[in-house]
C-alpha cells in the first residue's frame, strides 16, 4: 500500500489543520449554548463567513485528517506498511460491523458523510498508533 505521498513534515500541517478547524467548527455550537438558544439553530459563521467559506470550513478537519493519514512516517519501511493495512483492516470491519447493528435496530438512521469520513479516519489512526507502539 504506497498512498503515503506526503513528506513526513506534512503530518504536522495535517494536525494543525485538524485541531484549528475542529475547534473553529465546534464554537459554532458552543456559541448556540452560550446565548441560550437551541443548538444548531443559529450558525455565527455562516453569518461570519457567507455560506460558501463555512461549507468548506466544515470540511478542513477531514482534510487535515486526510493529509495526516497519506504523510510517511519518520521511518516508512514494508513493517510499517503491513501495520498499515492490518490498521485499514480492522478499522474497515469495525464500521461494517457498526453499520450491521445501526441498520438492524433502526434502519431510517442517516449520517453525514463527513461525519463517518472523520470517525473512521480518526479510529484508523488510533488503531494504527497502537498497533505500531505494541508491535515496536
Amino acid at each position: 500500500m504506497d498512498f503515503q505521498i506526503l513528506p513526513n513534515w506534512f503530518k504536522k500541517i495535517g494536525l494543525m489543520l485538524f485541531v484549528i478547524a475542529s475547534l473553529l467548527t465546534a464554537g459554532d455550537s458552543f456559541m448556540d449554548g452560550l446565548r441560550g438558544t437551541p443548538s444548531g439553530t443559529h450558525h455565527y459563521l455562516k453569518d461570519l463567513y457567507g455560506e460558501n467559506l463555512y461549507s468548506i470550513l466544515y470540511i478542513l478537519p477531514t482534510l487535515g485528517l486526510l493529509i495526516y493519514m497519506f504523510s510517511k512516517e519518520k521511518i516508512e519501511d514494508d513493517y510499517i506498511k503491513l501495520i498499515r493495512l492490518k490498521s485499514y483492516q480492522i478499522t474497515i470491519t469495525i464500521f461494517l460491523l457498526i453499520a450491521f447493528v445501526v441498520h438492524i435496530f433502526d434502519p431510517s438512521i442517516k449520517f453525514k458523510v463527513e461525519v463517518v469520513l472523520s470517525l473512521f479516519m480518526c479510529l484508523f489512526l488510533l488503531i494504527f498508533y497502537f498497533n505500531k507502539n505494541q508491535e515496536l
